[in-house]
């Protein structure tokens, strides 16, 4: 008998030993729907098993897919403020390491919401988490050249957000004239010889002659910095802020452009990135 219960237990052992593993469940990506929801949530990729490339990718998809719900897309009761959506989406693609944790969030309050059928703290969180994202952040950095035409028919013009140490190099076209009175010397944005004194002037320290093309630099903290450009400038933003330019005077309507009877002169004005603090 005890044989025979050797036996049974070593087939026994055997048996067990020849069932296959079971396979962990495979993770879930995209689209989801459980039964008893109300509608999908979308399931962003296991972040830190992706190669850099892949995880630039998945953010991209689970900014796309999240916006869609968002805005009323998947028809399944959701519909947040198209304003917030926005401004939420700018900050993002600013910021897009950050679209890892929201896609986090946002598909364990859109699980909440598809079993309850109560949206209200969902739409809370994505009403306070453009001012989350922002905190101690700069999402408009100098990025991009911008080119325009000068207009000297009007004071501060052309802003562009920079963030802290952001460095813009402005620079114009030296050959396109103009004069900033009516029987006043025709110059360029190099400006004239003669002092700006006075408080009426857009910069009046040294160096921002009458005529000459000037920039002011407005910070988050209120503080403004003027300083003169001419032919160019490289200049470093201390703080976040928002940098403008004019040409320094202290009317507009009798400004006019140097023309030859056939073609009026318009100087373009260039800012372009020029490296800066990583």
């Amino acid at each position: 008998m005890l044989s025979a219960l050797v036996v049974a237990t070593l087939t026994s052992g055997l048996a067990h030993a020849k069932k296959a593993p079971k396979a962990p469940p495979a993770a879930i990506v995209g689209w989801h729907h459980e039964e008893g929801w109300k509608g999908d949530c979308y399931y962003p990729k296991d972040w830190a098993a992706l190669g850099e490339g892949d995880r630039r990718a998945g953010r991209a998809d689970a900014l796309a897919a999240m916006k869609t719900q968002w805005t009323g897309g998947r028809d399944d009761g959701v519909n947040f403020d198209s304003n917030v959506v926005d401004d939420v989406e700018t900050t993002l693609l600013g910021l897009p390491v950050k679209i890892e944790a929201v896609a986090t969030k946002n598909l364990e309050l859109c699980k909440a919401a598809m079993v309850s059928g109560d949206t209200g703290a969902w739409a809370s969180w994505m009403g306070s988490l453009n001012g989350a994202l922002n905190v101690g952040e700069c999402n408009k950095p100098l990025a991009y050249t911008t080119f325009d035409y000068l207009d000297i028919g009007t004071g501060w013009q052309r802003p562009v957000s920079m963030c802290k140490g952001d460095v813009a190099h402005v620079f114009g076209t030296t050959s396109d004239r103009y004069r900033v009175s009516d029987k006043g010397e025709w110059m360029t944005i190099e400006g004239s010889k003669e002092a700006a004194i006075g408080n009426d002037w857009p910069c009046n320290i040294e160096g921002c002659t009458v005529g000459k093309l000037v920039g002011k630099f407005t910070g988050e903290s209120g503080v403004e910095l003027l300083f003169p450009i001419g032919a160019e400038l490289t200049f470093q933003a201390p703080e976040p802020g928002v940098l403008m330019y004019t040409i320094n005077d202290t009317t507009w309507y009798d400004n006019k452009w140097y023309s030859n009877g056939r073609i009026d002169d318009h100087a373009a004005v260039t800012i372009e990135p020029a490296g800066g603090l990583q």
